[in-house]
């Protein structure tokens, strides 16, 4: 079984203001409970839930599969779109800094589907799109994915 899960990674930390976050990206999200980041991240995210960890600089959303497969833009803010199966090795990431899409892939089962934009330089000396999406979330976030803290504090929500 292979590591699959998606969301949307922004280099703002929207804690304060959500209820923006959510009306620019057209959702209407209700919480529901405190988990720790380890839930959030987890396998395989179910339709209509919205896992959301923030950290000083930013946010990251875990959401399902369908809800990445599109670029997601923000007026001020760099915004990364991922989605990630290994298990029938189809990939996409989106990024958009500012409103502006700047690079799209999707690819399945080594077969570019998508490719626009100019490559990022978390793709330079990279042949694997995995590894790029993990760059890139590092890169928008801050920080590498796998230090944080497996105990730090997630919200969810569920879609209304």
């Amino acid at each position: 079984m292979g590591f699959n899960f998606s969301g949307i990674a922004i280099n703002k930390n929207y804690k304060d203001n959500f209820e923006e976050l959510q009306e620019k990206l057209g959702w209407t999200l209700e919480k529901t409970e405190e988990i720790d980041f380890e839930t959030a991240s987890a396998n395989w995210k179910d339709e209509g839930i919205c896992d959301v960890s923030f950290d000083e600089n930013a946010t990251l959303l875990f959401v399902s599969m369908d809800r990445c497969t599109n670029l997601h833009y923000l007026e001020d803010a760099a915004v990364f779109t991922f989605a990630l199966s290994e298990t029938s090795m189809a990939f996409y990431l989106g990024y958009s800094e500012n409103g502006e899409e700047k690079r799209e892939i999707m690819e399945v089962e080594d077969d570019r589907v998508t490719d626009d934009g100019e490559p990022l330089k978390a793709e330079e000396n990279e042949d694997d799109t995995s590894e790029v999406i993990w760059n890139m979330i590092g890169e928008v976030l801050g920080e590498d994915f796998w230090s944080r803290a497996h105990d730090e504090k997630a919200y969810r929500y569920i879609f209304k």
